[in-house]
């Protein structure tokens, strides 16, 4: 029967994390007691409410969790036939993300237990392939570093596949190369520093971060690249694609240097711009450091930029503080300028 000619019904849920200091995030399970299957906390619309309202109102109701931190961008849609006594209807259900920011579970009637478990054994957990897809889609907008664990960073099969695009030309491999070399050192000295970082990842994402200007689509290359990504065996490593753009910039600060918020939507949804990681500021300040295929001060590189792209000098002045914000960060952790790293101080 066509979807389209059954009765409606829709319903919002949360994927909820919460990340204790310094360390990975862990997801919420709900163990049903009518199926006794594990599932996110979600529940049927009610009347005229959004779907966020319908989300935060069966978190509450399910789960007595009220203090939460929304996450922008993220939504994902899953769609099925249900049967309820003897009628089938077509059920959507839209999942947000959200970081618990405190409170304890206290569980309604309709569940039996609940659990707080990593992305693996998160996925190991859920029972249904539609749970999975939303779970993973959650944890690659949210950077979770359990995914470098579930696709080891493979930078020979990555350097494999960007050269195979079709406008990966030496320049742009040459550029890309160079950057991922830097950025692998940055994460090097940082992980001898005892930061949470993955030096190979960081390479890897660094090399990645341009992929959209290999498959030839410059004006929307950041989201172009995290959507080619997002289908192949390096959908972990798509994380630079946006946040060497903006290093890290917040909403307000991309919206006054003359970013559209179209753009700026594109990019929360394709990751959280909430959150920079430590691979992210070893990508950002290696793209820095790349004038053309050499490496470069940051000073020499925006320069380069301002003759380059002369009507977008705010843009290109708030990626000069950024970048020098990544660096401050990243000196107070070894002691020294990173830049000294690699000849550039």
């Amino acid at each position: 029967m066509d979807a389209r000619n059954l009765p409606q019904s829709r319903a919002a849920g949360f994927v909820l994390t919460r990340t204790p200091p310094g360390g990975e995030p862990s997801y919420l399970l709900l163990l049903n007691r009518r199926d006794g299957m594990p599932g996110f906390p979600k529940g049927h619309q009610d009347g005229a409410e959004t779907d966020l309202e319908t989300a935060r109102r069966e978190t509450r109701e399910e789960s007595g969790l009220t203090d939460l931190d929304v996450v922008p961008g993220f939504r994902a849609e899953i769609a099925y036939r249900v049967k309820k006594g003897g009628d089938h209807r077509w059920k959507t259900v839209v999942y947000f993300r959200a970081h618990l920011r405190s409170g304890e579970v206290t569980l309604s009637d309709e569940h039996t237990a609940f659990e707080w478990i990593p992305l693996p054994d998160a996925l190991r957990r859920l029972s249904f392939d539609s749970l999975r897809d939303v779970l993973r889609r959650a944890a690659l907008h949210g950077k979770d570093p359990a995914l470098f664990r579930l696709a080891p960073p493979d930078f020979a099969g990555a350097d494999r596949h960007l050269a195979s695009l079709p406008h990966a030309d030496a320049a742009l491999l040459a550029h890309l190369r160079g950057g991922a070399a830097l950025a692998r050192t940055f994460a090097t000295a940082l992980a001898a520093a005892r930061v949470p970082v993955h030096p190979e990842a960081a390479a890897v994402g660094t090399l990645l971060h341009d992929v959209g200007r290999a498959l030839g689509r410059h004006a929307d290359h950041q989201v172009a690249g995290v959507e080619h990504l997002r289908g192949t065996a390096f959908a972990a490593y798509a994380f630079a694609c946006v946040s060497h753009f903006t290093k890290g910039a917040s909403r307000d600060e991309l919206l006054a240097a003359g970013l559209p918020a179209a753009t700026l939507d594109a990019f929360d949804a394709a990751s959280d711009g909430s959150v920079l990681t430590w691979e992210e500021r070893c990508a950002a300040l290696a793209d820095a450091c790349m004038k053309g295929t050499t490496p470069a001060r940051p000073v020499d590189r925006f320069a380069d930029l301002r003759v380059r792209y002369p009507g977008a000098d705010a843009l290109v002045a708030l990626q000069e503080r950024r970048t020098d914000a990544i660096r401050r960060e990243m000196a107070a952790v070894l002691g020294a300028d990173p830049l000294a790293l690699v000849g550039l101080a």
